[in-house]
């Protein structure tokens, strides 16, 4: 016979799967058990746990310092251990029942679409079911992993999901059972009833089960081993070479990298997201996306590797996002794509506002608010407004509007910069106080906040705005931009420069934003590569150490070569800024993290992530919410531009500063676009270690060469890092630097 666990609010008998449960309806929901403990005495054949589901709705934190603060709390892996039932018998004794997720238990609110009667259970979007739903194989895995009896009724809710059948002892007289908790996660557990089948009676119900043998034993180890290495990616299983994918109609510069074994992963990571940038981030209607359609979407910012196919931020213009796209796809020359994604931001640039009714980009430029209480979108996101204006500048640096166009849209130009003008003029509206105040995730979101990155960005934006107004004759207005900067750059060093007892002045930022790390007060660093040069030693030394003893101070509050949580303003700031500073070790090492956080061995892999959830040990991880997001991407696609040197920004002609990581061999250039003086040519060289190409440098133990495959000669090529200074070269030297203890060496062909 069937006997009930204690429940004193029980006031429903409801069966699943054949098995009698007595539960707790309240308002046309099932609650689970609240109490740490039920008493059920008896012996018996088979106890049956009704819920089983994980009671947080979250499987890994939004973003926040969590990670930084080595927090591993909220994430939740399969294999790792929620909690313990305690099945205690009358003589004192007891079976200690562990509950591990992806064994007994699971989540309901992201894996399933929860009952209109659940209520808000903080599904966001679910289900996201695959891998599981379309491949069989996959699907097979998690079958045999999970224990659970899953009642597949219409009407299953979450504390009525799954069945957990176990067998204790049948010799002993259990009097009862405690639930408890594992400290190290935030994950709770969601059951609703207890029924015992008592020990005069066989278990006839077919059901799967565990005993104590099954958790002693580790049972479920290999098939959740299986399963794990199914739907994480493992860090030593991503391959050491890969076969170049094949894109149809493929028209991005063809950048290769190499490393010992062949093909780096870095190559497909670079074709997949330039083509997915150029034709998914702007359609052919012009329209600039954050995200592109129905891409893959990995439970929002708090799954468990599981995802869906989305709209996700398809239909959203954020501004930040945006504009750092533009540029990369500017920089791989598709010219008419963004300049029609440019007349639509100008098209935005007016759309209506509640809170400051002159022109500006918002936060979601193609949003317009309901009504007064509608705020989320209506601050000053300064930071989203210069990276629009700054890849406009960029369009033009590199010759995709000529100044007719500027003439023509002088008005739009004039708008854009007339907003922080306006901020300055008006400190009881804006909140400026020497610094502009930024409604931005940078910041602190809707109410706002004064912070070094929305400063800086909107500084160097305005200074590129006066080059424009410059150009085409507007000498007054250019000038009236320079002064407000020259005030905004004093105003930047008086709040954001701090005094660190080991490494002297250096920039700081605040840490009330929502991302994960401080590497934004990169931010100089990060941005200078899009307007002054790609060499910072070279072209700003007085920056470039700054920038450096602040790369070092951020190295004590903290660095992890693998900071994905956030692939843009983590992953992609920390190997950009390493980049820009030729931190050798450094960027070695993170332009390799970054190739392979973006691989997953089946499941749309390359497409950069807007995150991954790195297991502690570091061994494994999976992707978290949408593919492709356009300014985690962006960053990644940064990191190629920078690798590959071609820097057109600080001559007439052009430099070739390339990077190669210790893990590569070569990188392949074709057909990229530079700006010379007499308009725009496509280059196309291979920069390699060894002398295997006719022009090379060497300090006798460490070579370099370059293969150059156009006629258009370079002014020089950066050729380093060297161990020591005594270098020869067959092409005419220019000089010899030393960057942070290595050589580079400036030869002209």
């Amino acid at each position: 016979m069937y006997k009930f666990a204690e429940n004193k609010n029980a006031n429903k008998d409801l069966t699943v799967l054949g098995i009698p449960f007595r539960v707790y309806e309240k308002d046309g929901r099932i609650e689970k058990i609240a109490d740490g403990s039920v008493s059920l005495s008896g012996s018996f054949t088979s106890l049956y746990f009704l819920g089983m589901a994980t009671d947080s709705w979250q499987c890994s934190e939004w973003w926040g310092q969590q990670e930084t603060l080595y927090d591993q709390t909220t994430r939740l892996f399969f294999g790792d251990r929620i909690g313990h039932f305690r099945i205690i018998f009358e003589d004192k004794t007891m079976e200690l029942v562990s509950v591990i997720f992806g064994v007994n238990a699971f989540n309901y609110n992201l894996y399933f679409r929860p009952k209109p009667n659940e209520g808000n259970l903080m599904s966001f979007e679910a289900p996201y079911d695959e891998p599981f739903k379309s491949d069989e194989e996959a699907r097979g895995l998690l079958n045999d992993a999970l224990i659970l009896n899953e009642n597949t009724s219409d009407d299953a809710e979450k504390a009525s999901k799954w069945i957990f059948c176990y067998k204790p002892r049948r010799d002993k007289q259990i009097e009862c059972i405690e639930w408890h908790k594992e400290d190290g996660k935030r994950a709770d557990l969601c059951f609703s009833a207890v029924t015992g089948l008592t020990s005069d009676c066989e278990d006839g119900s077919g059901l799967r089960y565990a005993d104590l043998d099954f958790f002693l034993k580790k049972s479920w180890y290999k098939p959740l081993d299986a399963l794990k290495r199914r739907l994480y990616q493992y860090i030593d299983e991503i391959p050491r070479e890969v076969d170049p994918i094949e894109i149809d109609g493929f028209d991005a510069p063809d950048i290769r990298f190499y490393n010992k074994y062949g093909t780096d992963v870095m190559t497909n990571v670079y074709r997949k997201n330039i083509t997915d940038m150029a034709y998914g981030k702007i359609t052919d209607d012009g329209m600039p996306h954050t995200s592109t359609a129905g891409t893959a979407n990995f439970g929002c910012y708090i799954g468990f590797g599981t995802f869906n196919y989305s709209a996700s931020y398809g239909a959203h213009v954020w501004t930040r996002d945006t504009g750092r796209m533009l540029i990369e796809v500017t920089n791989a020359g598709y010219f008419d794509r963004v300049r029609a994604a440019v007349g639509k931001l100008h098209e935005m640039l007016y759309y209506p506002s509640l809170r400051f009714k002159i022109p500006h980009w918002k936060r979601v430029a193609n949003l317009v608010a309901q009504n007064e209480n509608d705020t989320f979108n209506e601050g000053n996101e300064n930071d989203g407004h210069a990276s629009i204006m700054t890849a406009i500048w960029y369009l033009y640096h590199k010759g995709g509007v000529d100044k007719a166009w500027l003439i023509e849209n002088k008005e739009h130009l004039k708008a854009a910069a007339d907003y922080y003008l306006w901020q300055r003029d008006n400190p009881k509206e804006s909140n400026f106080d020497r610094v502009l105040y930024t409604h931005s995730e940078t910041s602190t979101q809707i109410l706002g906040g004064y912070d070094l990155y929305s400063n800086v960005i909107s500084y160097y934006a305005e200074l590129l705005y006066a080059d424009i107004f410059d150009d085409i004759g507007d000498h007054g207005y250019a000038e009236k931009l320079r002064a407000f900067c020259k005030e905004l750059k004093a105003g930047i060093f008086e709040r954001f420069v701090m005094d660190h007892p080991k490494y002297g002045k250096v920039l700081t930022d605040t840490t009330d934003d929502c991302w994960t790390y401080e590497y934004k007060r990169f931010v100089p660093a990060l941005i200078c590569t899009d307007f002054l040069a790609y060499d910072l030693h070279e072209a700003d030394p007085e920056l470039f150490d700054l920038c450096k003893r602040t790369f070092l101070a951020e190295k004590e509050v903290y660095y992890n070569a693998f900071s994905g949580r956030q692939m843009g303003y983590g992953q992609g700031y920390l190997t950009n800024c390493a980049l820009t500073l030729d931190l050798y070790d450094e960027y070695s090492e993170c332009v390799d993290a970054s190739a392979k956080l973006c691989y997953h061995h089946t499941d749309v892999p390359y497409i950069v992530p807007e995150g991954v959830i790195m297991h502690g040990s570091g061994k494994f991880f999976f992707r978290n919410s949408d593919l492709g997001n356009a300014v985690q991407q962006a960053e990644i696609i940064k990191e190629v531009r920078l690798m590959a040197g071609a820097d057109d920004l600080s001559c007439e002609g052009y430099r070739l500063i390339p990077r190669l990581p210790s893990h590569l061999t070569r990188i392949e250039v074709k057909d990229l676009p530079v700006r010379l003086s007499d308009g725009v040519r496509r280059i196309s060289y291979v920069y390699s270690r060894g002398t295997h190409y006719p022009v090379f440098a060497t300090d006798g133990s460490v070579s370099y060469s370059l293969g150059l495959e156009c006629e258009e000669k370079p002014e020089y090529v950066r050729f380093g890092p060297f161990e020591n200074d005594n270098i020869k070269s067959c092409g005419e030297t220019v000089c010899i630097e030393e960057i942070n203890g290595k050589y580079y060496a400036y030869i002209k062909i």
